[in-house]
């Protein structure tokens, strides 16, 4: 017969009392535990008190930082604008030196062109020739454009006759093509031919009113005594020296065109001292290198406008940039001693730089 343990073990009897009394017993531990009314509610309150304390420091430092950020903002913002305020001081005063800079600058500037286009200079120089048996004195004047040195030119006069010349040249373009008011050419012309004879080449400008605009000049500069070659020559006696005096007259396309070479063919078998005056010193570069001529006297380049130290003359207007020949005395290819006068005006907005009105001497002498 078998025993069944698991009644035994599960009593309905005392499993279940136990059970209970354990429960109540456990809960009343809890809520002892969990709540003791001795304790409890003075625990809470100091809790309390202890947090209200830390927040108000809290926000009493919160509101301390605060304060403090808002004055260093405050702070900030007023350095901020007085920094930019200091700023556009140092700002403004720089662009007034850079002003006052660039207005002393602009009115040196002035000063200095004014000065230098009426500082006349004389350039002198000396040839040597087989062909002459006594020496002679040749003064040059070029490129006036309608300039004047002194009322009526007297200051140029002046000099001339100082210089005291055996024969005076002229090279052209003394007067301003758009202009028909020649007094001043005409003025000076007058003047120069009471101190000897005067040689006149016309330039581009005393051709365009001459040829194309059929003007009075040739016949108003004629009529003051100087005498105008125009591919003509004359043969005259200068202290005791035969000289063969020619003017080439256009520019060097136009040369067949007017009857240069003819010009040249009968200025070159004439006997004597050639002295060939030619507005263009670019036949010089290849057109009359077949000559040998023993002084060629010509204008035209301005002497290159503004002149670079130790470079020379920087534009003419027939040869470009750093123009091979446009101021100073030079033989060039067939043996030809060419004299470029840097002129004594300018006919552009240009001003002259470096590059003084100039007076040409030549002195000719037997070695």
């Amino acid at each position: 017969m078998k025993t069944n343990n698991f009644n035994m073990e599960s009593t309905p009897e005392t499993q279940p009392e136990a059970s209970i009394s354990d429960e109540e017993e456990n809960r009343a531990e809890y809520s002892i535990a969990r709540s003791t009314p001795e304790t409890l509610p003075e625990e809470t309150d100091n809790d309390d008190g202890e947090i209200g304390v830390e927040h108000e420091a809290a926000k009493s430092t919160s509101d301390a930082q605060q304060k403090a950020a808002m004055h260093e903002k405050e702070k900030n913002a007023a350095y901020g604008l007085v920094n930019k305020r200091s700023v556009r001081k140092k700002v403004i005063r720089r662009i007034a030196v850079i002003l006052c800079a660039v207005l002393v600058i602009c009115v040196g500037g002035i000063i200095y062109v004014n000065y230098e286009a009426n500082a006349l200079e004389v350039t002198f120089y000396h040839l040597q020739s087989d062909n002459v048996d006594a020496p002679f004195r040749v003064v040059q004047l070029s490129d006036l454009h309608l300039h004047e040195f002194g009322e009526r030119n007297k200051d140029l006069v002046e000099w001339v006759r100082r210089l005291k010349p055996d024969i005076i040249t002229i090279t052209g373009d003394m007067n301003n093509h758009d202009n028909d008011d020649t007094h001043v050419v005409t003025d000076l012309c007058s003047q120069l031919t009471q101190i000897t004879t005067v040689y006149y080449v016309m330039g581009n400008h005393e051709w365009a009113d001459h040829i194309n605009r059929h003007t009075s000049i040739k016949e108003d500069i004629a009529a003051t005594g100087v005498i105008i070659l125009e591919n003509s020559y004359e043969e005259i006696e200068l202290n005791e020296n035969k000289i063969v005096i020619g003017g080439l007259v256009n520019e060097v396309s136009n040369y067949p065109k007017y009857k240069g070479p003819e010009f040249m063919k009968n200025f070159m078998d004439a006997d004597g001292f050639k002295l060939l005056l030619v507005h263009y010193p670019e036949y010089f570069l290849g057109t009359l290198n077949d000559y040998s001529i023993d002084l060629a006297m010509c204008g035209h380049t301005h002497g290159g406008i503004i002149r670079i130290p130790f470079v020379g003359g920087l534009y003419a207007s027939d040869q470009g940039f750093f123009p091979e020949l446009c101021e100073g005395m030079q033989k060039v290819d067939g043996g030809s001693i060419v004299v470029v006068s840097r002129g004594l005006g300018g006919d552009t907005s240009i001003p002259r730089i470096n590059n003084r009105p100039e007076i040409v001497v030549v002195d000719v002498s037997w070695y």
